[in-house]
């Protein structure tokens, strides 16, 4: 089973590092060129977007940041923390178009973590990092702010390493995203045998005990375009040769 292991955590990097094209969060086919730009530009933005990305496509959650700052004429956290209210942000973010489905709790979100990062951070969400690059303790103080739930700060903590490019360590704390797609191709693929996170994070960590939450993509991209609830394409997924082919299993997921 090892070399069964090894070899399937080599083609989830391969299957990873060609999926990343046009899935990261900062691909052409998410944000224009000047929402990715400004992400990339101000780290403050990125921890607006990973608030956002809530109950929105992550299209509308990562572009927020940008069309906050246009609209308050710049993204300065101690400025807003001065002059701006939950009031005064949920009016804006309310603005046709509306900027979120939500603007009353994404404003009560974002007053929060501003504060909070121009008190406790120097006003720099870096700070968070920059100085400890241990994994562990930055999904723990993702976790303070409002908002960002356990499985939301794993996800952000991910996506700092993934698409961020933000070489944390102890990358072994972040766990497989237990989602709909994942959980299928495991129960099919015969790497699980009961549908819990128990089951299919332990497996995931059979696979990559390093790093199981780079799993995630190439196995979310497998479930949603081949591995799907009725009528898999078995023939044309990328792990048919490591597939037990259970497809009567997860088709109500």
């Amino acid at each position: 089973m090892e070399k069964y292991y090894e070899q399937l955590n080599k083609k989830c990097k391969e299957v990873a590092n060609e999926a990343i094209k046009d899935n990261s969060i900062l691909s052409d086919n998410m944000l224009k060129r000047e929402e990715k730009e400004f992400l990339l530009s101000d780290w403050n933005a990125f921890l607006i977007g990973l608030i956002s990305d809530q109950s929105v496509k992550a299209e509308i959650a990562w572009r927020l940041p940008y069309y906050l700052s246009k609209r308050l004429g710049h993204f300065d956290f101690c400025k807003i923390a001065e002059e701006e209210t939950v009031e005064s942000l949920e009016t804006i973010i309310k603005e046709k178009p509306a900027l979120h489905r939500y603007p009353r709790k994404i404003a009560e979100y974002i007053f929060f973590a501003v504060n909070k990062i121009v008190k406790e951070y120097n006003s720099n969400v870096e700070n968070i990092w920059k100085n400890d690059l241990n994994a562990e303790q930055v999904v723990v103080k993702l976790e303070e702010f409002k908002g960002i739930s356990h499985k939301k700060a794993a996800l952000g903590t991910l996506l700092l390493v993934r698409d961020f490019g933000v070489a944390l360590e102890n990358l072994d704390c972040i766990d497989i995203a237990y989602d709909v797609h994942v959980r299928r191709i495991f129960l099919r693929m015969g790497l699980t045998d009961k549908d819990n996170v128990k089951d299919v994070t332990a497996s995931a960590r059979k696979i990559c005990n390093e790093f199981p939450g780079s799993l995630t993509l190439p196995f979310w991209v497998t479930g949603r375009e081949y591995c799907r609830p009725t009528n898999p394409k078995c023939d044309e997924c990328y792990f048919n040769q490591f597939c037990m082919k259970k497809i009567e299993l997860g088709k109500d997921l």
